[in-house]
């Protein structure tokens, strides 16, 4: 008679620990995080509010629970951008320039903050960029809220040093333009589109950038072509 084979006795697992639930603030700041990277990943016609309450791990009720509705979800998207962005601090050391009239300082700085912003923040500007693409509000509101006070503090700059004769003659609102085109067209391409044309340090590339645009805005070229159509 053959003995049947001995079954091992499991003992019992132990029970998995529950997971830590997380205080309130906490599953904000995580519903925040997942919504700004779905949205800059696929796009705001592509995320659903239950796309990114699931990726948390919850309802839609609890996203609700801390976003009534669409608009503060989004406002607080601008929130998180801007305390991570350290405008305050930024603005200061401008302000502090433009006293000085330290022109090369003032536009270095400006442009070294766009690139930073690009580096360390990627996802909130590919969001930005899918949400101009859609026609979605939030640029505007970006602008109501932290671009307009910005646009409007540059060119007070560069009205106050035409009037100076420091700055060449012209519409000011093309040369803040002008001011901030380089390291925005160079930061999109390499952190939007991974396209990497220029391969010296960040640090260095905002330093020729501001020297050329300082030459730009520097009346002598205006001086220099009017002798040149005076001899021809």
């Amino acid at each position: 008679m053959n003995t049947p084979p001995a079954v091992p006795v499991l003992a019992p697992s132990a029970p998995s620990a529950p997971r830590a639930r997380l205080s309130s603030d906490d599953r904000r700041r995580q519903l925040l995080s997942h919504a700004i990277a779905l949205f800059s990943k696929h796009g705001f016609s592509g995320t659903r509010t239950k796309d990114i309450a699931a990726a948390c791990g919850v309802s839609e009720a609890i996203l609700f629970r801390h976003f009534a509705t669409k608009e503060d979800l989004y406002h607080a998207i601008l929130d998180t951008h801007e305390a991570a962005a350290g405008n305050d601090e930024w603005l200061a050391e401008m302000q502090a320039m433009a006293k000085r009239r330290d022109d090369l300082g003032f536009i270095r700085c400006l442009l070294a903050q766009i690139l930073k912003s690009f580096r360390e923040d990627t996802a909130f500007h590919r969001l930005m960029l899918y949400a101009g693409l859609e026609g979605h509000s939030l640029p505007s509101m970006f602008h109501e809220r932290m671009g307009s006070s910005m646009v409007e503090f540059l060119r007070d700059y560069v009205v106050l040093r035409q009037r100076e004769g420091a700055f060449r003659k012209g519409d000011p609102d093309a040369l803040v333009m002008l001011l901030a085109s380089p390291a925005m067209q160079y930061a999109t391409s390499k952190h939007i589109f991974g396209i990497k044309t220029i391969s010296r340090p960040e640090k260095e590339i905002a330093e020729e950038f501001a020297e050329l645009l300082l030459a730009a805005l520097h009346p002598k070229k205006e001086r220099s072509k009017k002798t040149s159509k005076r001899k021809a």
